[in-house]
């Protein structure tokens, strides 16, 4: 039998269908919500990012429903902006920030600069919770699924992912996408980072080493605090 520790390690998805059964899944459906799945995001004005999508709790009453969503399937769409939004939540020992967009170009080439958004973090996990995550997911990256995500130094806490699209290539291959997403460095994190390998299968292969890149020249740009 595994724990928790060992589950998010291996990327064991049967793990989290028993535990969503335990825990119903709106009441998960509702966390994630609070974090901000399923809303839109005003990232600067004018510019808005996608929503995604939730499963409806009518959705979840079907048990089939409820258990591909424990391990992030079904009728879940979520961005890369709010898996980095998660992944700051739990950096942040439990309190969710909105992102906003601070500088930037548009297609055109205009530059785009906002002023710097009042910190207002709101806490919907609770920090004990965020701290033992946080845990969890600095092993996935030391002994698990994501050792190629770890960085030169200073380490990191992340989770590899797959993610089913329902599309096929013309081979009648499933196209699969590969996530990385964490946060760096591993104590006091300042940096949450999420990585999408379109049509890559493996998460822990294609898009925990470009995390990992990503760590390293943060650190080389001296982009620390501390």
């Amino acid at each position: 039998l595994l724990n928790m520790t060992q589950a998010l390690e291996k990327s064991c998805n049967p793990y989290f269908v028993s535990l969503i059964q335990l825990t119903g899944g709106e009441s998960v459906a509702a966390k994630a919500a609070a974090i901000g799945f399923g809303s839109p995001l005003e990232l600067a004005d004018g510019i808005t990012a996608s929503a995604g999508r939730l499963p409806t709790y009518e959705e979840l009453a079907v048990p089939g429903q409820t258990a591909n969503f424990g391990f992030g399937q079904g009728y879940l769409v979520a961005t890369p902006l709010q898996i980095a939004q998660l992944m700051a939540t739990v950096a942040n020992d439990g309190a969710a920030v909105t992102p906003k967009l601070i500088a930037g170009y548009t297609e055109d080439g205009q530059t785009i600069s906002e002023y710097t958004p009042t910190y207002s973090p709101r806490q919907v996990i609770r920090e004990s919770a965020a701290l033992q995550v946080q845990q969890m997911m600095i092993q996935v990256v030391e002994e698990g699924s994501g050792t190629k995500a770890r960085p030169k130094a200073l380490g990191a806490g992340g989770k590899t992912a797959s993610a089913q699209t329902g599309t096929y290539d013309e081979n009648g291959e499933e196209i699969v996408q590969a996530w990385f997403a964490g946060f760096y460095p591993a104590d006091e994190p300042q940096y949450a980072i999420a990585v999408l390998a379109e049509g890559m299968e493996s998460g822990g292969d294609y898009a925990a080493p470009v995390f990992a890149e990503i760590c390293d020249r943060i650190a080389e740009l001296g982009k620390l605090n501390g």
